[in-house]
């Protein structure tokens, strides 16, 4: 059952603010990468870090929140990221756009597809988590001991989709590194 905005706690109403804020970074950079951006380590690098930061965190928290999920949620979790990344790097690697400018700099162009595909999974899943679980925001435990079973069950929906997006994330930046790669040993478009 969806709740209003008034029955949010604090820190749910913190975390869900954070959330946004990233996702309006996202989906910023993703845009931006759709129309074109110059080519760096630190741009293709950095976003993903602290998701993978953030997903870590988050695999830490649905053991306090679900602690039978440890090994087995979270060994499948790593097996969705890890997989999402495999499939998606050549996909990425494929759908990306190398241009050397005058200068000799690279930049590149994501296609607008694979900017929807990660912003969707990522939207999706914290949409899923504010509306129908916003304590899955909250560090620790919940009052009053462990949540019922159908919300440990969304907590690993949202869990195994967070997975999804992050290593969509993970992919597209492999795959736009190896593009790079690739390019440089062409000479460029």
């Amino acid at each position: 059952m969806a709740r209003t905005a008034m029955s949010y706690s604090s820190s749910e109403l913190t975390a869900i603010g954070i959330q946004l804020i990233i996702v309006l970074v996202i989906v910023r950079r993703s845009y931006a990468m759709t129309k074109g951006v110059p080519f760096s380590g630190l741009r293709v690098t950095a976003v993903p870090a602290l998701l993978l930061i953030l997903w870590g965190v988050t695999e830490l928290e649905s053991t306090l929140l679900t602690p039978w999920a440890l090994p087995y949620l979270i060994g499948l979790d790593i097996a969705i990221l890890i997989a999402t990344a495999l499939g998606s790097a050549p996909v990425a690697q494929r759908m990306t756009l190398f241009t050397r400018e005058p200068s000799g700099s690279w930049s590149y162009r994501i296609s607008f597809s694979m900017a929807v595909l990660f912003v969707a999974a990522f939207v999706v899943r914290l949409a899923l988590a504010v509306v129908l679980f916003p304590a899955s925001f909250e560090f620790g435990s919940p009052p009053g001991g462990f949540p019922p079973v159908q919300q440990q069950v969304l907590l690993a929906l949202i869990d195994a989709i967070f997975s999804v997006s992050v290593g969509l994330l993970v992919g597209r930046s492999v795959g736009i590194y190896r593009g790079w790669k690739a390019a440089g040993k062409q000479g460029g478009a």
